[in-house]
This record gives structure tokens, C-alpha cells and sequence, in this order.
């Protein structure tokens, strides 16, 4: 299933699962309107808060509970295409009545991996043979910079190289406390698209200045567009044949697949679950090779300007646009 996080008016957030034909359901309304043929209004309202809660991590956190309530939903929907909530409330929104948010808002825990794909870490360090990680690194997202597709982000004053990142983005659905590799993949919910945005003046000055990997310069109001949709893993038998592709104006800039991970999504779950992964927990998987910071000396620059259409995109997943302002 395709789950987004939308707004139906300005200020008010919900929880939907997309339809065949492009439509969204509201969740806790469709699956209220469905009980709602069988049991009285109000307690299928009040059953529909609990089974299909309109807050994403509330919804993960209820486990197959939850998705058996979105399957059922999502079969009542495109059942009836007409259908309206037990007070006559509108529940089905075409994509153009709504804005989508990210899918998931405002995640846990928020951990991005760094130097994870070799094509990228040959471009950062100009060599064939790069000096690869001995294990999993990351740098931490704040929830606080996270923001959904067809969004603007404003350039920070002080920014003079800023840069774009495609990842894939694993969504964390279950406690995981030390979890072994072989069984690392059954804590994983879905996947979405994060446009890891990073200052690369400030992450460097904080990498080579501080001693230490940075948090500045990936954290700026905004440097963490994500979406457009959640996909269950179900709908993604191997997300290593995935391909990740970054444009800039229309102009491809990243081309890689998830093959080429150092460090696979299994090695990732594992290795973060030894401070413990909860619902709503994300992990970024690191980006391929393309990005404006491994342009070398001659070749035309790519940093972001004011004004440039970034799209982030992953096979089966979608395409994630943000505008620099």
C-alpha cells in the first residue's frame, strides 16, 4: 500500500492510503464509514480513532492491527467510489483538492548515513580506491527540518555551496532492540524519498574545524524534504534494484542504484538497533555519486541557486520536487 500524510485545509493534518485511481482516503474516516454499515455511528467513529488513527507513528505503532484496518479501507474505498463518512463527511479527496505533506512529519529518531555508496565516496575523495567506514556512520536529522514534496526551501543567508542528495529512506515499524542482520528487514515498514540538503561549507568546517562529523550544515529549516508517499515493503520485493536519480532543472546529476550500498539496509537496522529503533524511527541510506560537492577543478560547478527545481527520484516510489528560494 501507498500511504500519505495530507492536509485538506491549511492547519489541519490527516492520514490517507492512495487508491488505484489516484484518489486519496481519508483512513480513519473510510474505515469509520465501512464499521459504520454494521455498528452505530458514534462507536464507529470511536473504534475508526483507534484502528485507523489519522497520526502516522500512532498508526505504525499499532501494527497489523492498523494495516488490516487500512487494507479493509482501502477495499471499501474503491468499492465506493462515492462513499462519504457516517455524519456525510468528505473522506475521498481527489490529489489536486489536497496538499500532501511528508509522509512522515516529524519522525523519532532521524539517523543518515554518510559515505555508504562507492560511487560517491570515490567522487568526495578523488580516488579510485577510497578509504571506506570499518562500520556503519551518520549524521542526525532534527524532525524539526523536515518538509514535504512541491516545497520551497529558503536558501540560509549564510549558505554559499549548498547541495542536493538522493536516499532512499527506511521506516522503521517495529521495536527493534539488538536485532541480528538475518531478521533486521521484518522491523522495516516501508520506504520514502529524503533530499538530504547539506551547507557543505558549514559540514565541512564542522568535520575538519570540530574533529567530527557534522549537524549544522545538514539541519537548516528545511533540509530534509521527504516524500511524496510511504510505501509498504510488501509493494518492493528488493529495494537493491532500485534505482536513485537526481535532477537540477531537468538536468540528470545522479544516477545510482542501491546495489552499490556499503553498508545494505539489513547491516543499517541492525547496527542503530543497539540504541534501539521504535515506530516512526527513520533511517537514510546514504546518497550515489553526482553531487555538487564531487564536481572537480574545470568541470561547471552544480551547487543549488535560488530559483532551482530539484527532483529526487526512485523507481516505484515516485518523485520528490523542492524549489530553492
Amino acid at each position: 500500500m501507498r500511504f500519505v500524510t495530507f492536509a485538506p485545509s491549511p492547519g489541519i493534518e490527516r492520514f490517507g492510503v492512495l487508491l488505484a485511481d489516484g484518489r486519496i482516503a481519508d483512513l480513519e474516516g473510510t474505515f469509520a464509514a465501512l464499521l459504520a454499515k454494521d455498528i452505530p455511528r458514534d462507536r464507529a467513529r470511536s473504534l475508526a480513532r483507534e484502528m485507523a488513527p489519522t497520526n502516522v507513528i500512532a498508526f505504525l505503532e499499532g501494527g497489523e492491527i492498523c494495516l488490516e484496518a487500512a487494507r479493509r479501507a482501502k477495499a471499501f474505498a474503491e468499492a465506493n467510489p462515492s462513499a462519504a463518512g457516517p455524519r456525510g463527511e468528505k473522506i475521498l479527496f481527489g490529489a489536486g483538492e489536497v496538499k500532501l505533506l511528508a509522509p512522515l512529519p516529524r519522525p523519532r529518531k532521524f539517523i543518515a548515513a554518510g559515505k555508504n555508496h562507492l560511487s560517491h565516496q570515490k567522487e568526495m575523495q578523488g580516488r579510485e580506491d577510497p578509504e571506506q567506514p570499518k562500520l556503519p556512520i551518520a549524521h542526525v536529522q532534527f524532525a524539526s527540518t523536515v518538509v514535504g514534496p512541491d516545497e520551497t526551501v529558503a536558501m540560509p543567508k549564510e549558505t554559499k555551496h549548498m547541495d542536493y542528495e538522493v536516499e532512499l529512506a527506511v521506516v522503521i515499524g517495529r521495536r527493534a532492540w539488538n536485532v541480528g542482520k538475518e531478521r533486521a528487514r521484518d522491523y522495516v515498514f516501508g520506504y520514502t524519498i529524503f533530499n538530504d540538503l547539506t551547507d557543505r561549507d558549514m559540514y565541512r568546517g564542522e568535520y575538519f574545524d570540530g574533529g567530527a562529523i557534522g549537524c549544522l550544515g545538514k539541519n537548516f529549516a528545511g533540509f530534509s524534504p521527504m516524500g511524496p508517499v510511504l510505501v509498504t515493503k510488501d509493494e518492493i520485493a528488493d529495494p537493491y534494484a532500485l534505482y536513485l536519480r537526481s535532477r537540477v532543472n531537468g538536468e540528470l546529476r545522479q544516477d545510482g542504484s542501491a546495489k552499490t550500498f556499503q553498508y545494505n539496509i539489513e547491516d543499517q537496522v541492525s547496527h542503530w538497533s543497539r540504541i534501539g529503533l521504535d515506530p516512526g524511527d527513520m533511517l537514510g541510506t546514504g546518497t550515489p555519486g553526482g553531487v555538487a560537492a564531487g564536481r572537480k577543478k574545470g568541470e561547471t560547478p552544480w551547487w543549488l541557486k535560488k530559483g532551482d527545481t530539484v527532483e529526487c527520484e526512485i523507481e516505484n516510489i515516485g518523485v520528490l520536487r523542492t524549489r530553492i528560494a
